[in-house]
């Protein structure tokens, strides 16, 4: 069924989410029609989430009357973006997508995601708390239901640092200075600058007090170049100019080989890498340990996100209660983070507190030494940066920030990157619609 364009002015309203609320209530059906599986049938979840093969397993076994069908998909840039926006134009969208933040914005707009706040329970709004649901309200009206939280970490080699006795950098000028002494010394790469990482790029913008989107005054204000996200720009680009970094794409063989092979001893990512590390390199078990992200010298103690997940309703599904259910048990039950985590696949920070300790008897600190990284984890997500706003076109902007890093090792710098980036962002936003101008 055609779904309805959200309307101009709706659009240029800075009250966006709240205007879309009409239009994903009646998108690809509005949930009048039944969906795949027919009104009767299994639940229908898409994920690309690890670990979402034995949850769902664990949930069909205790609620056999309510079934859900789960079906892997691969990331979001990766191809899943386009599954899902194609299924929802034929009518065939699951009932539940998982999907990464800075996604949302762009299925809400689409009509993809219903608005879901009238089913949000009061029990679930408290267990998963402010500070998670801010990846998944947009304007006051939820559209997905968070599934965990991302603080940014420094994942490091300890016996590399220590044999060149090289302390874990606590700021980003001793990172600096670590990584050229490392490369001098040993020619060891302390870090790896991944060209296909925007999230990354982002993690540290919002470390920094940088701000690429808002809306202010009903219009989009771009400014992905301001002195924040310059600072950080200047100061990868320093260490990028003198080859004092790996430059690979991630999850490339040429990265995940320098890693195995103790030719990089750090790696920067959220929680949910650390299992995935574990999985990458495993003859390197026991070397490794977890710190806290380096600070900017002389600014705020917080931390960026990197690549936290939502699941959200789909606007034709005709189970969206049921779905709900389903939801909260994921969210909150201790046997469902037990079920993710137990395959060793997971990594994820619950973003309801009271699952951690649960988490953290299910992860397996031998990769780290016995090192308690779930609590360390903890206290950084504490420090997390709140406010920070995703485009509503995020795949159009990572595409284009991709490709201008692609071009550092032919003279392209990290600013113009990030310059091309915005001004491409401008008139795809304005095709949309909306009212949309530079800082």
């Amino acid at each position: 069924m055609a779904r309805p364009a959200p309307s101009r002015r709706a659009l240029l309203s800075a009250g966006l989410w709240t205007a879309l609320a009409g239009v994903t209530a009646t998108a690809c059906g509005g949930g009048s029609d039944a969906g795949p599986s027919g009104p009767d049938g299994p639940l229908t979840l898409w994920s690309a989430l690890r670990g979402t093969d034995t949850l769902v397993a664990a949930w069909n076994e205790l609620h056999p009357d309510e079934p859900v069908d789960f079906s892997p998909m691969t990331s979001g840039l990766a191809g899943g973006n386009a599954k899902l926006s194609n299924a929802a134009r034929a009518g065939n969208a699951p009932d539940i997508v998982t999907l990464v933040d800075a996604d949302l914005p762009s299925f809400a707009i689409d009509g993809v995601c219903a608005d879901v706040t009238d089913l949000v329970t009061p029990r679930l709004r408290e267990r998963l708390g402010p500070q998670a649901w801010t990846n998944g309200v947009l304007d006051g009206r939820t559209y997905g239901i968070p599934v965990d939280l991302g603080p940014m970490l420094f994942a490091y080699r300890e016996d590399i640092l220590t044999r060149h006795r090289i302390e874990p950098p606590t700021t980003w000028e001793e990172f600096g200075d670590a990584a050229r002494r490392l490369k001098r010394d040993a020619g060891v790469d302390l870090a790896t600058f991944h060209p296909n990482a925007y999230n990354v790029l982002a993690g540290h913008a919002m470390q920094s007090g940088g701000q690429w989107f808002a809306i202010e005054d009903d219009a989009w204000v771009l400014d992905f170049l301001g002195e924040p996200s310059r600072q950080v720009a200047e100061f990868w680009q320093g260490l990028v100019d003198e080859d004092a970094l790996m430059f690979a794409p991630g999850s490339s063989q040429q990265w995940l080989s320098a890693l195995a092979g103790g030719r990089v001893a750090s790696h920067l990512v959220g929680p949910w890498g650390l299992a995935a590390l574990v999985r990458s390199v495993p003859g390197t078990s026991g070397r490794w340990r977890v710190a806290p992200l380096p600070r900017w010298e002389g600014g705020e103690d917080v931390v960026g996100t990197d690549g936290v997940s939502v699941h959200a309703i789909t606007a034709g599904s005709d189970k969206k209660e049921r779905a709900m259910r389903f939801l909260e048990w994921m969210t909150t039950a201790p046997e469902a983070i037990t079920a993710r985590l137990s395959g060793g696949r997971s990594s994820i920070l619950p973003a309801d507190a009271s699952l951690v300790a649960n988490a953290s008897r299910e992860f397996d600190t031998a990769f780290f030494g016995g090192q308690d990284v779930y609590r360390l984890v903890e206290q950084q997500a504490e420090l997390l940066r709140t406010g920070w706003t995703w485009g509503p076109r995020m795949q159009a902007t990572a595409t284009s920030l991709h490709l201008g890093l692609a071009r550092l090792e032919y003279g392209t710098t990290i600013a113009e990157a990030l310059r091309t980036a915005q001004s491409e962002t401008l008139p795809d936003l304005r095709s949309l619609g909306l009212s949309v101008r530079q800082a």
